[in-house]
């Protein structure tokens, strides 16, 4: 027992992990209760409609921040020492952002109606889109927030956050569906992650990690805006793209399928996401800031194959207990009406395996701006996805859509090996003494 109490205090990544089990739990104990709150207030159909809405937050969350969250750890990572470079890296950042919000917030309120039939199709939620143009300022500021609270690897409290987050984001939405059902779900995901900028606010005055000087018109860099610029073609795909096409293939299912199998595959996606978050967030805490730091191929290799031995197992663990007892996750986490989202378990399960591994190292793209090689993955990634979507859903029903989630992760993961082989395979330089 001591040695393994000796062994955790040594190794960074397994102190992160060990802390950030706490956070998952009350994650997936939080992800639990919600699901259960939309299986009742709900039901499968307005699941769809929830999917559909979170989706396209991802990409107006992502347009709002113009993409730079990635570039605003590691930029800050790197000069957190240095007062004057690291005013130039946030104050460019809070400029670009501020224009980034201010237009989509524009087009977000002028436009809810657009909006409301490209996502909802004959349903009325345009007012939602006209709340989401009003707080969605403050939610791309606590982005900023959460850039320079990870960048300083203030870890702990940046799990805090992120446990504070869970539970508000509980409390509104149960409280919300209650009282409004699925307007209230769609109300909660608009306001919640906005209403998290106090939080942050608080944390980053009692850490006194940024003085008043920090944010000056005057350290407006041009420099850093070209830098920025390829963190938001990347996000280009992954961020903008991406869940917008989730949207247009769940609007596939609804017309070909039916409203109810969208809403299965909504609720699959749901779970998946409450075991990705485990590694997903140690990815964002851990790997993108050692990346961000590291200049050797020996440190690449090194961090890649550590995360490998001390995280995959367990994830693999995880996944192979998930699946023997899916028909036990479904009913504790939903209802007798979602027993037909058994069916999707093997393919998504297997597709999340092959995406943790290819993450990994997917991440040396965005830590080392490898644009080229970064947009070829995930436009492949995107066209794959997208056309094996629509081909097997129409071949073999709702099982299809998540035949393609694995195919993709398989490509991808088949890229990413060959374009790193040789950082990840071949024979390390000769370090001279």
């Amino acid at each position: 027992m001591n040695k393994l109490k000796k062994h955790i205090a040594n190794n960074l990544l397994l102190k992160i992990t060990s802390f950030n089990s706490i956070a998952i739990l009350i994650n997936v104990l939080v992800g639990v209760l919600t699901s259960k709150a939309l299986a009742e207030f709900v039901g499968t159909k307005g699941m769809a409609s929830v999917g559909n809405m979170r989706d396209f937050l991802k990409t107006i969350y992502a347009l709002a921040t113009f993409g730079i969250s990635a570039g605003i750890i590691k930029y800050t990572a790197e000069h957190k020492n240095d007062q004057s470079e690291l005013q130039k890296v946030l104050s460019t950042a809070l400029c670009i952002i501020f224009v980034a919000t201010l237009i989509v917030s524009t087009l977000l309120f002028f436009g809810a109606n657009y909006w409301n039939e490209l996502i909802f199709k004959g349903k009325e939620f345009s007012y939602i889109f006209k709340i989401l143009a009003l707080v969605l300022p403050l939610y791309a500021i606590n982005v900023l927030c959460l850039g320079i609270i990870n960048g300083f690897k203030k870890y702990k409290k940046f799990i805090i956050l992120n446990i504070v987050g869970y539970l508000v984001n509980l409390v509104f939405t149960v409280c919300l569906m209650w009282k409004f059902a699925l307007d209230g779900a769609l109300i909660s995901l608009s306001i919640v992650p906005s209403i998290l900028l106090v939080f942050s606010l608080i944390l980053l005055y009692r850490e006194r990690i940024l003085l008043p000087t920090t944010f000056t018109v005057n350290a407006f860099s041009k420099a850093y805006v070209k830098k920025y610029l390829s963190y938001t073609l990347m996000a280009v795909i992954s961020a903008f793209i991406f869940p917008i096409i989730y949207v247009f293939v769940r609007n596939h299912i609804i017309e070909t399928i039916g409203e109810d199998a969208a809403g299965y595959w909504e609720a699959m996606q749901r779970i998946s996401n409450q075991y990705l978050i485990f590694v997903t967030s140690l990815l964002t805490l851990y790997v993108l800031p050692k990346l961000s730091e590291n200049k050797t191929i020996t440190g690449f290799r090194t961090i890649v194959f550590n995360f490998y031995k001390t995280i995959l197992p367990i994830f693999t663990i995880g996944l192979i207990v998930i699946y023997f007892l899916r028909i036990w996750v479904i009913q504790f986490i939903y209802n007798e009406d979602f027993l037909p989202t058994e069916s999707l378990f093997f393919w998504q399960l297997l597709g999340d395996f092959f995406k943790v591994i290819s993450l990994v190292i997917a991440y040396q793209l965005y830590a080392k701006k490898m644009l080229g090689y970064y947009l070829f993955v995930e436009i492949s990634s995107l066209v794959l996805f997208y056309s094996l979507s629509i081909y097997f859903t129409n071949q073999v029903g709702i099982e299809g859509v998540v035949m393609a989630h694995c195919a993709r992760s398989f490509v991808a993961l088949l890229l990413l090996v060959l374009i790193f082989r040789k950082s990840l395979f071949g024979k390390l330089p000769v370090s001279k003494s």
